[in-house]
């Protein structure tokens, strides 16, 4: 246990020597006229909403308890809210330099996190922590200057 404490501190030493580098004017501009606000905008947890309802239904289904589940009021099932939401990045590579279609060169770096988001319904203060897994693959331009 000792031994991951040095890791951790050595690596945040490491990481407050970093310091980012300015982006070029090129660049900023290219970010300005690329970044227009999306008029259909929802809320993050929109999109979770119908698998957390899957794995809850599938969760009574295929936890067999001694007796049977019985749901008086369907509805209170689907009060849950999302209350808190955790990305955890546990690994990162740089995959070193590639070559954009247009000739650029790029930097391709890939991440793998662990995404959890926790559900609470508020009448009963029963929780539901859903896990999972995400890889993002970034490509990032490279000047040479």
């Amino acid at each position: 246990m000792d031994n991951s404490l040095d890791e951790f501190a050595e690596l945040e030493a490491e990481l407050k020597t970093l310091r980012p580098v300015v982006p070029s004017r090129e660049l900023a501009a290219r970010l300005a006229t690329g970044l227009t606000p999306n008029r259909r905008s929802q809320p993050w947890w929109a999109w979770t909403a119908l698998p957390a309802a899957a794995a809850l239904t599938l969760g009574i289904f295929l936890a067999r308890p001694s007796a049977p589940v019985v749901v008086a009021n369907p509805a209170v099932v689907t009060t849950f809210r999302p209350v808190a939401a955790e990305n955890v990045l546990y690994s990162a590579r740089d995959e070193g330099y590639v070559t954009l279609e247009d000739g650029t060169p790029a930097r391709r770096v890939r991440s793998n996190y662990v995404d959890t988001i926790t559900w609470k319904n508020p009448r009963s203060n029963a929780s539901l922590r859903w896990t999972v897994p995400r890889e993002e693959v970034r490509v990032v331009p490279v000047s040479f200057q």
